[in-house]
């Protein structure tokens, strides 16, 4: 039932990777695996290496164990990044378990990736989803785009260093109490 169930909601570029997209031009897509295990790095055209930051794949991959297990939790991405294929092709190369990769947690459908104000991407996975806005948090580097986006109501992280396991773990605490949601974590 879906007021039950949480979203937990990821920017991108700055926020589970690095570089950002834009700073790969020139280069970018198509990118190679340098493995397929977990926490993997990628390299653009021109050798760039791309990285997970901080505690993301452990935390994508503690939100499939969930998923699988049957909790009552989604995964979603609101990003603006230049280059939306190239971060699709990055979600499909990215592996957070042994044979998942990031957008095996996210899907296609949750992918929100456009430029425009994040609001928009909000509508949109409230939309597909039927989740309420104090049932979402929210990572993302961009310290105007968490107070953006906790003015609807979601909880809101920021996250300059990437996503750890501290603030991970307040957010889907936070999108899973619902409650007064609104709130703009800044560590």
């Amino acid at each position: 039932m879906t007021e039950c169930k949480a979203l937990v909601v990821f920017d991108l570029d700055a926020c589970c990777w690095m570089p950002e997209m834009y700073q790969l031009w020139g280069g970018g897509a198509p990118f190679q695996q340098q493995s397929t295990t977990p926490n993997n790095k990628l390299k653009d055209v021109r050798g760039t290496p791309v990285r997970m930051l901080a505690d993301v794949s452990t935390s994508f991959a503690l939100l499939h164990e969930q998923m699988q297990a049957g909790e009552p939790l989604v995964v979603g991405v609101a990003s603006r990044s230049d280059e939306p294929a190239w971060a699709r092709e990055c979600l499909n190369k990215f592996i957070v378990k042994p044979g998942v990769s990031m957008m095996d947690v996210v899907t296609p459908e949750r992918c929100e990736i456009y430029k425009g104000s994040k609001r928009t991407h909000f509508a949109a996975l409230q939309t597909k989803t039927g989740i309420p806005f104090k049932r979402m948090c929210f990572f993302d580097d961009d310290p105007g785009n968490i107070h953006d986006v906790a003015a609807l109501g979601v909880h809101c992280f920021h996250t300059p260093y990437g996503v750890t396991a501290a603030l991970f773990e307040r957010g889907v605490a936070a999108a899973r109490a619902g409650g007064d949601g609104g709130a703009a974590v800044f560590s």
